[in-house]
């Protein structure tokens, strides 16, 4: 019976070892997607103490414009925490509470960035879907009250 069940398995293997790649945003199956490069140098800065307004700007180092389209910035109540995409931006900066949906509220909040870029079909030009990359380190700040 064991040698029926790793005999089943090796053959799994070799046969999902064959199949061809069809994801057009996989780097490795199409070696035309760009991938992001990883956001580095991430600096939070909270709205002052007793500001009736809170706020959080978030700063990066840009990526090359060549392989990121925008940025995702992401919210996190802990450094282990599950994220939220808090918002989509285009530059390195990100004014997180600056929007009417944007809530920031006095607390501990740990901010992350990750570069995207837009893939489209190389013949046709159409748009196939966006990339994201590695989500950046994490970074701490509190907003007094």
């Amino acid at each position: 019976m064991k040698f029926k069940i790793i005999l089943l398995i090796v053959i799994t293997l070799f046969i999902g070892s064959c199949l061809q790649r069809n994801n057009p945003l996989d780097p490795v199956g199409n070696p035309n997607v760009i991938v992001p490069d990883e956001v580095r140098d991430i600096s939070c800065t909270a709205s002052p103490p007793g500001a009736t307004h809170k706020y959080v700007i978030i700063r990066w180092t840009a990526n090359n414009p060549e392989n990121t389209d925008g940025y995702k910035v992401y919210r996190g109540l802990a450094y282990s925490a599950n994220y939220t995409c808090v918002d989509t931006v285009y530059t390195n900066e990100c004014n997180h509470g600056s929007k009417a949906w944007h809530t920031v509220l006095p607390g501990d909040y740990w901010y992350r960035v990750s570069g995207y870029k837009d893939i489209y079909d190389i013949n046709t030009h159409q748009y196939i879907g966006r990339l994201e990359g590695r989500l950046s380190e994490a970074r701490f700040v509190r907003v007094p009250l």
